[in-house]
This record gives structure tokens, C-alpha cells and sequence, in this order.
């Protein structure tokens, strides 16, 4: 396995080239970060709060809400920087950590902000993540669905304009082959599975046949909230210095389990993480610490130290529950994991392939 020797990505990321001197591609062609502009951001929140006075709606933005850094930086810049009328929500994946709870609570209480948890059916979520890890070894697809079009219902129960949403370019190109956030192959999957009606796919779902040009136009037409990232418009501060920040301004608290902490919300994630890792040959925190470097956050040296201390390669510890949730047995695992990448790619929406297609040669016309 040939890992790159500016960053830590190895030749496992689909598409990934290395030069002559042993450089990815990543690496290789990386442009600093260049924000869009704030004044840019500080436009789409006054064209929210125009629209709010007019149409005499209680909140300007939304902000979901994990209880990790991300998501919490975005509640500070919504209600304490550009000082705007937010209400927050969280959807309950079934894993949400007791340390995102806790910090969901003090953050929304020191930012005085409303705050909404959004609960699907336990039963239908248990069955749904059981079929897809099953099938595909993957729950993240799912949960992210789920968060995803309830974010949208919420948006459009309440009519509010605008939603924040905390992804920042820390996270660009942390991805997977399969298109994992696909509506039509996860309907796909799950009736393959045989363990779930179409009554039930459709609960989950809320909206079963939403796609990329649906979803854009209800977006343009004020049915749904406009999702915005932020993070894209501002200089971003370092992730240390975000988690100082909403640690002071809003008393969150930063996990102890790594240094360096993403969705530690998730009691799940170091499994999935393994997961990944065992099927594709990578999985997030190579993605993200690769990102950190190339940002000189850190240094090549500490990103392999970072991973050397995850050891995403071995079992987590205390992984009992969330098999006991998925209802497989460790020795389950080889067959789930010898999951062949893309299998169900030929199931996506067309619709969604062309959009991203389309969005391919609009950024490289855009480059």
C-alpha cells in the first residue's frame, strides 16, 4: 500500500495518483482555502431576516444542531456573532453520545436559543440501520437520510428561510465510492432486505421520492429551507481555536478520547469508522487528518501519530452495544465486511447522476 508522503491518504482512495517523488494528487494540486466572503454571507442572512419580518416567521435560520464542534461554532456565529434568530434541532440517530447531550443542553441554554429533538421511530430506525449494515456494512448512509429530510420537514413546518449548516472544508473529500445518501438506492437496499414495508420505507424517509432537482426546486420556492454553509464564506479558525471559542462563548466541552475530535456525538463512530476502513481500505479520520496537514494545522508526523493512537485497523473497545443494536454477532462481520464497493450503484436516481455531472463541469468551469 503506497501512502502518500506529504499527507497520510493511501493508494486505496478511488481516483487518488501519485507523482514521481511520491506526492497524491490531493497534495499535488492543493490551493489554500479562499472563502467565498463574508459580505457575501452576511447578504443570504439579511435577505432571511427580510423574508422572516414579511412573512412574520419566528426564526431567521435554523441550525441542527450534533453537540459537536462543527455544528456548535455554527450556533455561536448564528446567535452570537451575526446575532440572528435561530431555532436549533437534533435529530436522534439512536447513538447521540451522553457528552453531546450534555453539551447540546448548555449551548443552547448559554446561546438562548429554541431547541427541537426530532425522535423517528425507534423501531423502524433499528430496522433500517440492521437491513443497510447488513447489506452494505454501512449505517452512516442511513442515519444521514434520516437527519437530512427531517432537517428539511422542520424547515418547512416552521417556514423559516435559511439553514446553517456546520460541514466545513475540514471535511472535503472524506468520502466513500457508494453513494451512501442516495434516496433511490436505499430504497433499493432496503426492500432487497425484505425486513421492512413500503409503508415503513416511506415513514423513515418522510419524503420517499425527493431528489437532488425536486429538493432544489422546493428549496428555491420557499417550501424548504435554503441550506447554506458558512464555513465556506469566513476565514475559518483553526479546529483548536474553534473548539476555544464555543468552549468559552457557549461552555462547550471538547471529548478526551484524541486529540484531535470529530463526531465523537456518535457513540457509533468508531465503529463505522473500522467499518469503512475494513471495506474500503480508509475512512474519515485519514481523509480529515490529511486535510489538517495540507492546512499545516498539524504536521505529517502528528497526523500518523493521530492514527497510530486511533488504531482504526483493530476493533474498538466497548463496540458491544452497537452490534447488540444491529443484531449481528462479531463473527458476522468478515461477511458483511467482504462487501464489494459500488454493488448498488447502479440502483441510484438518475436523476441525481445527472445533477452530478452537472455539478462536476460547473466546478471545473468554476476552477
Amino acid at each position: 500500500m503506497q501512502t502518500c508522503v506529504k499527507c497520510v491518504l493511501n493508494d486505496r482512495y478511488p481516483g487518488l495518483t501519485f507523482n514521481p517523488q511520491g506526492e497524491c494528487s490531493f497534495c499535488e494540486h492543493y490551493q489554500h482555502f479562499k472563502p467565498i466572503g463574508e459580505e457575501a454571507l452576511i447578504a443570504e442572512f439579511e435577505r432571511a431576516r427580510h423574508r422572516a419580518a414579511r412573512k412574520k416567521i419566528g426564526f431567521d435560520v435554523m441550525v441542527p444542531l450534533s453537540g459537536g464542534k462543527d455544528s456548535t461554532f455554527m450556533l455561536y456565529l448564528a446567535a452570537r456573532k451575526y446575532r440572528l434568530r435561530v431555532l436549533t434541532m437534533t435529530y436522534d440517530n439512536g447513538f447521540l453520545s451522553d457528552l453531546a447531550r450534555k453539551n447540546i443542553e448548555t449551548t443552547v441554554s448559554r446561546a438562548g436559543v429554541q431547541h427541537l429533538f426530532v425522535r423517528p421511530d425507534p423501531v423502524i430506525r433499528q430496522k433500517v440501520y440492521r437491513a443497510m449494515f447488513r447489506l452494505t456494512g454501512d449505517i452512516c448512509g442511513a442515519c444521514d437520510i434520516g437527519t437530512n429530510t427531517s432537517i428539511l420537514k422542520v424547515s418547512a413546518d416552521h417556514k423559516i428561510p435559511l439553514i446553517l449548516s456546520g460541514v466545513s472544508p475540514l471535511e472535503n473529500d472524506s468520502f466513500v465510492p457508494d453513494s451512501i445518501q442516495d434516496t433511490a438506492r436505499f430504497r433499493h437496499v432496503l426492500k432487497e432486505s425484505g425486513t421492512l414495508t413500503r409503508r415503513e420505507i416511506n415513514r423513515y424517509m418522510i419524503y420517499p421520492r425527493l431528489n437532488y432537482f425536486s429538493q432544489t426546486l422546493l428549496k428555491r420556492t420557499g417550501y424548504f429551507g435554503r441550506l447554506v454553509f458558512p464555513l465556506f464564506y469566513i476565514d475559518n479558525p483553526s479546529d483548536k481555536e474553534m473548539g476555544k471559542i464555543i468552549h468559552e462563548e457557549l461552555g462547550w466541552t471538547d471529548s478526551t478520547a484524541s486529540e484531535y475530535t470529530k463526531h465523537f456525538d456518535c457513540i457509533a463512530e468508531p465503529f463505522t469508522n473500522y467499518a469503512r476502513n475494513c471495506i474500503y481500505g480508509y475512512e474519515r479520520r485519514i481523509c480529515q487528518y490529511s486535510n489538517l496537514v495540507r492546512r499545516n494545522e498539524i504536521t505529517r508526523e502528528q497526523a500518523l501519530n493521530l492514527l497510530e493512537q486511533d488504531r482504526l485497523w483493530e476493533m474498538p473497545a466497548g463496540v458491544e452495544p452497537v452490534l447488540d443494536y444491529l443484531g449481528v454477532e462479531k463473527d458476522d462481520l468478515p461477511g458483511i465486511f467482504a462487501y464489494p464497493p459500488r454493488k448498488y450503484e447502479r440502483y441510484t436516481s438518475r436523476v441525481n447522476r445527472l445533477f452530478g455531472r452537472i455539478k462536476k463541469m460547473k466546478d471545473k468551469l468554476a476552477s
